[in-house]
């Protein structure tokens, strides 16, 4: 059942994404969200690498942040903005111009298991060897 969820939730995320790709963490912050007082938060600022479904974003940094809290802790609830989270992800953005209000999700490459983004992340790397090689 739990990979089944797993498998919904991330397919959930390509569906409604215009623009996917791999970006790594350059660095991640503790921040106070509404400003000084208020709950800790994280905010990071994300690279993109390789693009795997739509364009791949123009600006070379896309900064995210919590901006609210509910009652599951800091929101939105991204992996990349989790201090353990590794360094490479899958960003989507429900925007085909991606910036840090369009994330809609971030997953670890390493946990990434739907079908369609694997299979782009395949495509996208065996491209980017190819060029390497011209």
């Amino acid at each position: 059942m739990q990979w089944q969820r797993l498998l919904d939730e991330q397919a959930s995320l390509w569906d409604r994404s215009e623009s996917v790709f791999v970006a790594l963490v350059k660095h991640r912050n503790q921040i106070r969200i509404g400003g000084a007082g208020g709950p800790l938060g994280r905010d990071a600022v994300l690279r993109p690498t390789l693009q795997l479904k739509g364009p791949l974003p123009k600006d070379t940094w896309i900064d995210v942040r919590h901006t609210g809290v509910d009652a599951c802790g800091p929101t939105p609830a991204l992996d990349a903005l989790d201090p353990k989270g590794g360094a490479m992800f899958v960003v989507y953005s429900s925007s085909a111009s991606a910036t840090g209000a369009t994330i809609i999700g971030t997953i670890n490459v390493d946990k990434l298991r739907e079908p369609r983004a694997l299979a782009a992340l395949r495509q996208a790397r065996e491209q980017e060897q190819a060029n390497e090689v011209d």
